[in-house]
């Protein structure tokens, strides 16, 4: 399989994704006076023999990651240590770190002198076979997530299989579930693949790889037409709805890719009952998606505030909730559902059925 990808970009022209396996001597070939860069402060000390050269550079600001990090707050503090770094406009930023360090190193890069370029190394399963691609960044404003952003692809990716080996089993769990969303929107096949090998997979992070690319390449194909977000696109918000719901009200207690598998299993659930998926194929989907569940139960007590969170999703139109239900591996479409007691029945029941089993 390959070992880099190009991205076609209206914004950019094209940028690549390599895939590396020596990273000091990538990190040598970029570390030049016009190179800041921006690093997670726990990669930085996971990888702190790698990192020397970067360490002792006087042009370095190091961030804290996780998701109160994402505001237009942190990303003043940001700006602020690259001014006194005499940032210009000819530097460009080099970001290394997970998904949160993508979004604010993509923001700040997209309105600083009105544009800085920037190239990144992803860290995490979830930035590297998702986020890293497909131009958007994104931070959080009060209550609300990913509210404000931008379009601005990085120029260069740097993939490094070795970033995995120091992740937790929830961030290997949270990658797989953002990776089962394209599967699912392409078919069944990787999906069942990767679920039979989801054990082995959380001990030997090198078989990653070759989901990662599989992942990449499908995004690849629809962000190449709609790269902003305008029609087709729309068909990896799947999970995404009712995952960031749970995100919301459960304080990010779950990881995004564990919440958005909930949240692909729910949209099944929803897609059933609505006889637009029928029993088997929803079972088929369910067995692959249950090996990567969080634990979580609707409640009585819970759902109003889920419901809640459901409403304020940017998505929706008017009073309904707008979500990608499926038909089928392969088979989904835009919907927009009422935010009614029927809805609130339908979640508890599907909590019930979770139970059940």
């Amino acid at each position: 399989m390959f070992n880099s990808l190009i991205i076609k970009s209206r914004i950019s022209g094209t940028y690549k994704v390599d895939f590396i396996t020596d990273l000091n001597n990538q990190l040598s070939q970029i570390n030049d006076n016009k190179s800041i860069f921006i690093i997670d402060k726990n990669v930085l000390n996971l990888f702190s023999e790698s990192f020397k050269l970067i360490k002792s550079s006087s042009r370095l600001v190091i961030i804290e990651s996780g998701e109160r990090s994402k505001t237009i707050e942190y990303c003043q503090f940001v700006i602020k240590n690259l001014i006194e770094l005499h940032v210009r406009k000819d530097n460009k930023l080099i970001a290394i770190g997970g998904g949160v360090t993508q979004d604010i190193v993509a923001f700040i890069s997209s309105i600083l002198f009105r544009g800085v370029s920037w190239e990144f190394f992803p860290t995490t399963l979830l930035a590297q076979s998702d986020s890293c691609i497909g131009s958007k960044s994104s931070i959080n404003f009060d209550s609300y997530k990913n509210l404000l952003g931008t379009f601005n692809p990085p120029k260069q990716i740097y993939i490094y299989n070795e970033f995995l080996n120091t992740l937790p089993e929830s961030e290997i769990r949270s990658g797989i579930g953002e990776m089962l969303h394209y599967f699912f929107t392409d078919g069944i096949n990787l999906a069942k693949e990767i679920s039979d090998q989801i054990n082995e997979i959380i001990f030997d992070r090198s078989r990653l790889e070759y989901f990662i690319k599989n992942s990449l390449n499908i995004k690849k194909k629809v962000i190449e037409i709609d790269e902003f977000d305008e029609s087709i696109r729309h068909i990896f918000n799947y999970g995404h709805t009712f995952g960031h719901a749970l995100e919301a009200i459960t304080n990010y207690s779950i990881s995004h890719g564990q919440s958005v598998t909930l949240g692909m299993d729910l949209a099944n659930y929803i897609s059933m009952k609505l006889e637009l998926l029928d029993p088997h194929s929803f079972k088929l989907m369910h067995e692959i998606l249950q090996k990567n569940l969080p634990e979580f139960e609707f409640t009585d007590e819970n759902i109003f505030n889920y419901l809640n969170a459901l409403s304020k999703d940017k998505k929706n139109k008017g009073d309904k909730i707008g979500a990608i239900l499926s038909k089928g591996p392969g088979k989904v479409e835009k919907r927009y559902i009422e935010n009614n007691d029927w809805l609130r029945e339908t979640i508890l029941d599907y909590s019930n059925f979770l139970k059940a089993k």
